[in-house]
């Protein structure tokens, strides 16, 4: 395995989202911080970003924070559902239990279940990944009415959806006015920085086990930059095959050139690979 060549005990950048990796730039430490609030609250709150800019591995690790005893979560990871089956999972995941079959039963049942965790002190959160695929306005009616079991205090739970940058435009239409006003707050996860993507990736590879310096040079940490945007999950695919790319040629660092021909390799970067070529990036800083 390639990280093993470079004396790495387990794989620093791979496809899952593990939450031990997590790197809290400043906009995902942002949406911890808001989505910790939201729950706190019994609000909702909503968290967007692109393809790959790490919504599902902040949800893990919000998962995973949550003390089980306090908290009871439905983490809903595919919403395109009916409403009536979007209602029955929530309510199978928050209760352990098998929801009643008919809509008005399931609607009381869920509703003294609120009741019953809130006399428990007890949280509970729904977390919607993906939400951007939520069809139709009929969920998000459902969703909103929610919202409508609370006490004289507070809200009787607290949702989270998180989904691409159609979310917002979808939720702007006027279909969805009364959803859209019992939303707290939204959040968009900007990419990483040039320094945020050198941090990022030290992060990963000291996680997995690196003990000191950087395999990466500058030259090839700035590529890497500039090919993925900042984008974390892009920064994984990359970094992962550039360093495969320096086990084939049997060298101890990854150089820029690594970098272009680990990207060449990737189907999804020949666009980034002529848009952020440095020549292109030379002539444009000398007015060409």
């Amino acid at each position: 395995m390639y990280w093993e060549y470079f004396n790495l005990k387990v794989n620093p950048f791979g496809i899952t989202p593990d939450p031990k990796f997590l790197y809290l730039s400043t906009p995902h430490a942002s949406a911890i911080e808001w989505m910790k609030m939201a729950i706190e609250q019994h609000e909702f709150g909503m968290i967007t970003g692109e393809v790959g800019s790490g919504k599902t591995v902040l949800s893990r690790y919000l998962v995973d924070s949550l003390p089980e005893e306090k908290f009871r979560v439905a983490w809903i990871i595919n919403p395109v559902m009916s409403p009536s089956q979007l209602l029955r999972e929530v309510y199978s995941q928050l209760f352990d239990d098998k929801a009643p079959h008919s809509k008005s039963h399931l609607v009381k049942a869920l509703q003294e279940g609120l009741v019953n965790l809130f006399v428990e002190n007890k949280y509970p959160v729904v977390i919607i990944d993906e939400a951007q695929v939520i069809p139709g306005t009929k969920i998000f009616e459902e969703l909103r009415l929610l919202s409508n079991y609370q006490t004289d205090e507070q809200n009787l739970i607290s949702i989270i959806l998180m989904g691409q940058p159609e979310l917002l435009k979808k939720l702007k239409k006027k279909t969805h006015r009364a959803f859209l006003q019992r939303v707290r707050f939204t959040l968009t996860l900007n990419p990483l920085t040039e320094d945020e993507v050198e941090s990022y990736i030290d992060h990963r590879l000291k996680v997995a086990g690196l003990e000191s310096g950087n395999i990466f040079t500058p030259d090839a940490l700035l590529r890497i930059h500039q090919i993925t945007e900042g984008y974390p999950r892009p920064v994984n695919h990359l970094a992962a095959f550039s360093m495969m790319e320096a086990m084939t040629h049997e060298k101890g660092v990854i150089d820029a050139m690594d970098v272009e021909a680990a990207a060449r390799s990737i189907l999804y970067f020949e666009d980034s690979l002529k848009d952020s070529a440095p020549e292109k990036k030379e002539k444009e800083a000398v007015g060409e």
